[in-house]
């Protein structure tokens, strides 16, 4: 029979009634007695003097260790402590000759807001002046004059405000150390110390972004689009107030309009949390269901949408652009260009011709095959066959050459015609010319090659390169212009920034549901404010301007952040960056 344990001998022992219930129960007095002595210098000696002690690893600690085996003691092993941050660890080796990250530490002891709160039972307001190291005193003789008159609770709540002082003031201002690293100003002064080591969150992939047909096309973006600046209004100071274009007579103004998707997942929470080795917190698997938003941004007007006294007078047009979607295979399916071009005709343009109708939007998509994709009987080489017949598509009529002559893209008989016939009625075949050659199967660019295949032929032809997109030929016809930006430039389309601040708030607001995920993605949505969403425009214009003037590359990223208050670089820093 094993021995009862201490709790049930105690229990044993008290007194019961009659009916078996406790007779007397053991509460805590709540007065101090007759004892003058609270045993306060005692405590106060001996933190004293546990302050001069310092750990540290002795010479032989490695010899020690050998000797008495591993230490199994807790969550980590000691051995294991050793091995990283001894005198000899991996991580000690890995940090010499790196800065420590305590010289950028401010040593100026700041108060926190919430330090009144605090010292809600000091009696006298110019208290709140004084030295943190002289409140620290006056309480500690207030608690050793008053320590036979306060009730247990009193004495306790301020012995805990001392306690609290005191570790402020050995962490030089900055709140406990277990909250030392939640504090503001340390985790900027640590962002610094990562940047100083040559660390970065989010650099840009340089690769693909400076890639010689992806800088080809962004030289076209850029021209094109600030072709229509002089037409556009612009944001400028703390508030973001409106600067209106310079028109003639004859000119509208417009108005640019962004564009993108993103998706929500219901287990998509805070990625990193600060806890003690194994003991990290369970969450749930995967990403789990989740939530497509199609969005339609504007320096004007923030979210294209439509204010109660707009929905009220206009009861036909939908309150605003925004689409939702479920994606998955057994549910709404999945996002396509069909989807966009719906929400374009039925919703985005008639918002926009509501909110502004005097003025032209200039719709800005991202470069994705799915925003640029053809209608099905758009003229398109790639979907063609070199013979007539087969699985090809059958293609809108067309004309080409100086006289713009017609030309039917099917047979006699309602056949898609093929790449030869096509090239025979326009007297560009020659013989021998096979469908694709392997220079274009490898993707060779050579701008000197022009008849090395059928397909390479048919694809220069003007009709074939002037093939608009499905989306940008129903916004031409609906009298606004179209503009896709260049691939791997996502700084230039400032609604990036705009789903960055909408996944923040719904990753410190997830609860792991599907209905929460239902409720925060619309809040987290409404919670970008016009003025953030300006600002945004203005980073996206800064990367604009600096691509345009030469400057490209971790030099412009530099440039972009350092510059904030500026829609456009000024030339003097141009050149202070040349140099």
């Amino acid at each position: 029979m094993t021995h009862p344990s201490k709790r049930k001998i105690k229990i044993k022992e008290q007194e019961r009634d009659n009916y078996g219930r406790f007779a007397k129960k053991l509460r805590v007095a709540d007065n101090w007695g007759d004892d003058d002595d609270s045993g306060w210098d005692d405590e106060v000696d001996m933190l004293n003097e546990k302050d001069k002690y310092e750990l540290v690893w002795s010479d032989n600690t490695h010899l020690e260790r050998k000797k008495r085996g591993p230490y199994l003691a807790g969550k980590t092993k000691k051995s294991t402590y050793f091995d990283k941050y001894g005198p000899s660890g991996c991580f000690t080796k890995a940090a010499k000759g790196t800065a420590k990250i305590t010289i950028f530490i401010n040593k100026h002891r700041s108060t926190p807001d919430d330090f009144e709160e605090v010292l809600d039972d000091m009696e006298d307001e110019e208290q709140a002046k004084l030295d943190l190291n002289e409140r620290i005193e006056i309480l500690k003789i207030e608690l050793k004059k008053q320590q036979n008159s306060l009730s247990v609770t009193e004495y306790n709540k301020k012995r805990a405000i001392f306690e609290y002082l005191r570790r402020l003031s050995d962490n030089d201002g900055k709140g406990k150390t277990i909250r030392l690293i939640d504090d503001e100003d340390i985790a900027e002064e640590y962002h610094i110390w990562i940047r100083s080591q040559g660390g970065t969150t989010t650099p840009l992939k340089f690769k693909d972004h400076e890639r010689p047909d992806v800088v080809k096309y962004q030289e076209l973006f850029l021209d094109k689009i600030y072709d229509y600046v002089k037409f556009m209004a612009k944001y400028e100071g703390e508030n973001m107030e409106q600067i209106p274009p310079t028109l003639g007579p004859n000119d509208k103004e417009i108005i640019l309009v962004t564009h993108d998707e993103c998706v929500f997942y219901s287990n998509d929470g805070k990625q990193g949390v600060w806890a003690k080795s194994g003991e990290l917190p369970l969450r749930k698997k995967g990403n789990d269901r989740s939530i497509m938003v199609s969005e339609f941004l504007s320096e004007e007007c923030g979210r294209l949408k439509l204010n109660a006294q707009q929905i009220q007078e206009n009861p036909s047009i939908p309150k605003e652009a925004r689409a939702y979607l479920q994606p998955g295979k057994d549910r709404e399916g999945f996002w396509t260009s069909e989807h966009l071009i719906d929400q374009v005709k039925t919703k985005t343009i008639p918002i926009f011709e509501t909110l502004f109708p005097n003025c032209i939007a200039l719709f800005a998509f991202d470069n994705s095959s799915n925003h640029a994709a053809f209608k099905s009987d758009a003229l398109v080489a790639s979907r063609m066959n070199l013979k007539p017949g087969g699985k090809q598509p059958k293609m809108r009529n067309t004309i080409f050459g100086p006289s713009n002559q017609h030309q039917s893209m099917v047979n006699e008989n309602g056949e898609p015609k093929g790449i030869k016939q096509v090239l025979i009625e326009r007297g560009l075949w020659k013989n021998g010319l096979n469908a694709d050659c392997q220079l274009c199967k490898d993707k060779v660019d050579d701008e000197n090659r022009v008849d090395c295949c059928a397909r390479w032929i048919i694809s220069l032809q003007p009709d074939f390169l002037g093939q608009k997109s499905a989306s940008e030929e129903v916004i031409l016809e609906a009298g606004h212009k179209c503009i896709f930006y260049p691939k791997f430039h996502c700084e230039l389309n400032y609604i990036e920034r705009y789903w960055g601040a909408a996944k923040r708030y719904t990753r410190e607001n997830c609860n792991y549901s599907w209905s929460g995920l239902q409720h925060t993605v619309p809040a987290a949505l409404e919670s970008v404010n016009t003025i953030t969403i300006r600002k945004f425009a203005r980073k996206a214009w800064r990367y604009m301007d600096l691509y345009r003037k030469g400057v490209t590359g971790k030099l412009a990223e530099y440039a972009a952040k350092k510059y904030k208050s500026h829609r456009c670089i000024p030339d003097y820093v141009l050149a202070e960056l040349n140099k």
